[in-house]
C-alpha cells in the first residue's frame, strides 16, 4: 500500500514512478495507491496499480479508527507513506497494526517512533528521487527511475479552438492557485509573441480562474493571434491541450508535471527559493528551468517572505526567450517550422 495523500496534481503525479518501480521489482505483489481525494482520479487507470483509492488530506481524528480498521482488512504486506512528517497516516497505520511501516522524517522526530523503517531523504534531489527512497527503504535495494504517468479513466475532447491548430502551438500557463507568484501579464505577453515571430507557434493562454485578469491583459496584447482559455478549461481537458503541444511556458506549479507526465517539452519559472529547482523541475522531459536573479530580503530555502515580490519583478521576458531558445536547441523541433 502506497499513501501519497496531498491535495496537490504535481505530488500525485510525482509519486507515479514508484508504482511501477514496485510493480517491476516484485511483479507478484499487487499495489494499492492510497491518493488525495482530489487527484486520485489522475492516475486510476494506472496500468502499474492494482486499485486507487481516494483519501482526505488531513483525515479527521474521529476517522482514524474507520481508515485504521481498512488498512486491517486490507492486510498489506507493506505501507509506504510517501510524504514526510505524515504523523496522521503513521498513527493510523500503526492502530492498523500493519508490521511494515515505511516513511521519511525530516521535522517530525515523533513520526519516526510510529515507522519500522525509516528512510533517509537528500535534502538536494528530486521530488521523485525522495519518493522512491521511501521504497528503496523498505525493499532494501535501488530501484529503476521511470518517467512520471498520467491516466485517468475518463478523458476530455480537445477545445474546437485547438483542434484546427494540429500542435502548432506553445502554452503559456499563467498560474493554477497554488503557492507560486503569477509572472507579470505583460511579460508573458513577450514571450508568445516571440514564440510567434521566431517559431510560428500559436500562444494558447491557460490557467486556473484567479488568473483570469492577467489572461485577459495577455490576451488583448497577443491580439488576434492568441488563443484565451484561462479558467475555461477542466484539467482533463488541459492535459489533452498540453498532450498536443510543443512547449509549455509556466511557472512552477503541477502543470510543470503534468507535462513531464506527457513527455511534453517545458520551460517552468521558478520564483521561491524554498521550492527550489532541483527538487520541482520537470522529471525525464526535455526542459530548461528559470530562476530569477534577484529576492527579497531574507527569503531563504526554508520560507518565502512574500513581501515585494522582487523575485518576479527582476525575472524579465529575454531570460525566458533565451531559455526556449536553448531547449529547442536541444530537442528535436524542426527549425524550418519556424518564421525564416
Amino acid at each position: 500500500m502506497i499513501i501519497r495523500h496531498d491535495d496537490k496534481l504535481g505530488e500525485t503525479l510525482l509519486a507515479t514512478p514508484v508504482f511501477q518501480a514496485i510493480k517491476q521489482a516484485v511483479p507478484e505483489v499487487k499495489v494499492e495507491a492510497w491518493l488525495g481525494n482530489r487527484w486520485a482520479h489522475a492516475v486510476s487507470a494506472s496500468p502499474w496499480l492494482d486499485a486507487v483509492r481516494g483519501v482526505p488530506y488531513r483525515p479527521r481524528v474521529v476517522s482514524y479508527w474507520r481508515w485504521a480498521s481498512t488498512i486491517r482488512q486490507l492486510r498489506p504486506e507493506a505501507l509506504l507513506i510517501l510524504r514526510p512528517d505524515t504523523l496522521s497516516y503513521a498513527l493510523i497505520s500503526c492502530l492498523a497494526g500493519a508490521k511494515v511501516r515505511v516513511g521519511a522524517v525530516v521535522a517530525r522526530r515523533s513520526v519516526a517512533r510510529l515507522l519500522t523503517h525509516v528512510a533517509a531523504l537528500n535534502p538536494s534531489v528530486h521530488q521523485v528521487e525522495k519518493n522512491l527512497a521511501v521504497a528503496e527503504a523498505w525493499l532494501g535495494q535501488p530501484l529503476p527511475r521511470h518517467p512520471l504517468h498520467y491516466a485517468p479513466r475518463d478523458k476530455a475532447h480537445l477545445p474546437p479552438a485547438i483542434e484546427q491548430l494540429s500542435g502548432r502551438y506553445a502554452i503559456l500557463h499563467l498560474s493554477t492557485g497554488g503557492v507560486q507568484p503569477q509572472w507579470r501579464p505583460e511579460r508573458f505577453a513577450a514571450v508568445g509573441s516571440y514564440l510567434m515571430e521566431r517559431y510560428s507557434l500559436v500562444p494558447i493562454l491557460t490557467g486556473s480562474a484567479d488568473a483570469q485578469q492577467a489572461g485577459e491583459s495577455c490576451a488583448t496584447a497577443l491580439t488576434p493571434a492568441a488563443i484565451n482559455l484561462v479558467g475555461q478549461t477542466s484539467i482533463l481537458e488541459l492535459a489533452e491541450v498540453i498532450r498536443r503541444a510543443t512547449l509549455v511556458v509556466s511557472v512552477d506549479t503541477g502543470i510543470v508535471h503534468l507535462a513531464a507526465a506527457l513527455r511534453t517539452p517545458c520551460v517552468s519559472l521558478h520564483f521561491r527559493r524554498d521550492y527550489p529547482v532541483e527538487n520541482w523541475y520537470a522529471w525525464q522531459t526535455p526542459t530548461v528551468s528559470v530562476s530569477p536573479p534577484t529576492y527579497c530580503a531574507g527569503c531563504t530555502r526554508k520560507a518565502c517572505r512574500r513581501r515585494e515580490f522582487i523575485c518576479v519583478q527582476s525575472l524579465h521576458s529575454e531570460q525566458v526567450v533565451a531559455a526556449i531558445d536553448a531547449l529547442f536547441a536541444q530537442t528535436p523541433f524542426e527549425p524550418s517550422h519556424a518564421s525564416k
